[in-house]
């Protein structure tokens, strides 16, 4: 019995050495995996941000480009320009400066790898973009990046004003008059505000004011056939 016991004890002791050392294996792999992982994630953030930087700077760059060669000085004009390059739903105009102010998000996204496979990493940014006349010639630009939060309202707006477009585009052709809008759009009563309806052969432009808490943005709805255009503009008066 004794070299029964002792020979169980030294099999317990090689079978708990073993399962140590297995286990040292396991957690120093997963260490080490753990370590390279989140190093490949933080570069592939940081290519995302890069990335992402160059595109806003190119935005705002191309927007002042396009503000110097657009030759109108009407601020729906110009606003219609800037929205064209930034994409952004809320765009105020300050007329004592004749400066544009664009608020919009942007997202990038990336790779990110865990335990349990490949995932997709998301970059939010809430931007302000400021557009004003240089002293001699041209325009000038400046971007900020804000608080996520403070884009909140500017990202309901342009929801709002995609959901006006969305049911002008849907109305029947004998529809397209001030009747039939106000009626598609009284369900948003709450956000949707219908100003004017204008009615030029097949050509029909709705201007309505999309609100969300204290921001309100005019915009103007332009369906000429099947085609729907959508575009924030400084007055809500054809």
């Amino acid at each position: 019995m004794t070299r029964l016991g002792r020979a169980m004890t030294t099999g317990c002791l090689t079978v708990l050495v073993v399962l140590i050392v297995v286990l040292s294996t396991v957690l120093g792999a997963l260490w080490y995996w753990s370590r390279h992982t989140g190093e490949v994630n933080a570069e592939h953030r940081q290519q995302a941000l890069r990335a992402l930087d160059h595109q806003l700077r190119r935005t705002k760059n191309e927007t002042t480009r396009a503000l110097s060669d657009e030759g109108s000085a009407d601020p729906d004009a110009l606003t219609a320009v800037v929205h064209r390059h930034t994409g952004a739903p809320v765009i105020s105009y300050d007329a004592s400066r004749h400066a544009f102010r664009a608020r919009v998000t942007k997202r990038v996204e990336y790779e990110s790898r865990t335990l349990f496979g490949i995932s997709r990493g998301v970059i939010d940014r809430c931007l302000e973009y400021t557009y004003a006349p240089a002293k001699r010639h041209g325009w000038t630009s400046t971007m900020s990046v804000l608080k996520y939060d403070t884009c909140a309202p500017s990202a309901s707006i342009g929801s709002g004003a995609r959901t006006a477009g969305q049911r002008v585009a849907a109305l029947e052709a004998s529809e397209l008059n001030r009747t039939g809008v106000r009626r598609a759009l009284a369900p948003y009563r709450r956000f949707l505000t219908v100003r004017t309806v204008t009615r030029t052969g097949s050509r029909v432009r709705v201007s309505v004011v999309v609100s969300e808490e204290t921001t309100r943005q005019c915009y103007r709805i332009t369906r000429n056939g099947s085609q729907v255009v959508s575009v924030p503009a400084q007055t809500c008066q054809d």
